[in-house]
């Protein structure tokens, strides 16, 4: 069975390659260990983060102790040789606690060959470690961010309410320049936290340059914090996979803007109200700074960035009608 410091060479290993056994499409190797579901698995999370990832009938069973801000503890499903595979997925998001985690690790491992069910063996160790993996916690979730992740969720609701597989065109978490992009389409998502907000700041000369050979369009979202509001990231999690879309890409895309655990209270402490979405086609003679805005058609030297922000009160004679609106979104999904 693997002792903690051979976990943590495990860990440093998959992290320095990238790379690990190719079973599952994240990072990741097989123990000796298994829960009678699989062999236990070293991973490692979209920062290189350890993870454990523990094999189990189904996601969702057993009693499992909440997570906290240095411990993601969640469930997690990929699908290997056209078979799903379900696992309890532990990650470490306080790298000063890695030794902490190691130990956590060897712990669980140690309960699992002994016998104990895997939420059990789960469960206990976690208790039992609690108060060494509270300590120096992160801090809260910004109202900014938060809201900012609402907004592209409702946006992905009323694509995938068109078609499903438009979760594929989330690609904002992905590292890619707009938030969304499918085909010949692309679109820019600002929320603001007032109804009578038309402030946005934008990021780059870049943000608002369309694709070559596409059309790009910015959706503006106006939401309020309401405690009975209806828009958060675990009902709008929800919603999105009962309307078809794959839960595995969707979690995926979520983790890799930091969100691993949408259903709990982190990403939840917070709820909102929608009080007003338009939607503007971005081209010649809406307000924006470009690269083309320059001679050269670069920065000017010495700037090395932009950030400026746009009063979309300039901007009306772009703004899309409902029916326009609602068209673009069905062409988008197409």
């Amino acid at each position: 069975m693997p002792e903690a410091q051979q976990l943590s060479r495990e860990w440093d290993q998959i992290r320095k390659s990238g790379k690990g056994d190719g079973i599952l499409e994240v990072p990741s190797r097989t123990t000796d260990i298994s829960t009678g579901f699989g062999q236990v698995r070293i991973a490692t999370g979209p920062a290189g983060e350890p993870r454990l990832l523990i094999p189990v009938a189904r996601p969702g069973g057993g009693k499992m102790p909440a997570g906290n801000r240095n411990l993601t503890v969640g469930h997690a499903s990929y699908r290997s040789a056209g078979k799903g595979l379900h696992f309890i997925d532990l990650m470490l998001t306080e790298s000063r606690l890695a030794g902490v985690f190691a130990d956590l690790a060897e712990e669980i491992l140690e309960r699992i060959e002994a016998g104990e069910a895997p939420e059990t063996a789960v469960y206990g160790t976690i208790e039992d470690f609690r108060k060494l993996l509270a300590i120096s916690p992160k801090s809260e979730i910004s109202l900014t961010e938060l809201a900012g992740l609402i907004g592209e969720l409702v946006i992905l609701s009323k694509l995938c309410a068109v078609s499903p597989d438009a979760v594929a065109a989330w690609t904002g978490p992905t590292g890619q320049r707009h938030d969304f992009r499918r085909g010949a389409f692309a679109l820019e998502t600002k929320t603001s936290t007032r109804a009578d907000a038309m402030r946005v700041q934008i990021h780059g000369p870049d943000q608002l340059l369309a694709p070559a050979g596409a059309q790009l369009y910015l959706a503006h979202l106006k939401i309020e914090q309401s405690d009975g509001g209806a828009l958060g990231v675990a009902f709008l999690r929800r919603e999105i996979i009962a309307l078809g879309a794959d839960e595995v890409m969707l979690d995926a895309r979520l983790a890799a803007i930091g969100c691993r655990e949408p259903e709990g209270d982190e990403w939840n402490s917070m709820a909102f109200e929608l009080e007003g979405m338009d939607f503007y086609e971005v081209g010649e003679g809406f307000p924006r700074i470009v690269s083309s805005s320059f001679p050269g058609v670069t920065l000017p030297d010495g700037i090395v960035g932009l950030e400026y922000g746009l009063d979309l009160t300039h901007a009306r004679d772009h703004r899309l009608d409902e029916a326009t609106g609602q068209e673009m979104i069905r062409s988008f999904a197409a």
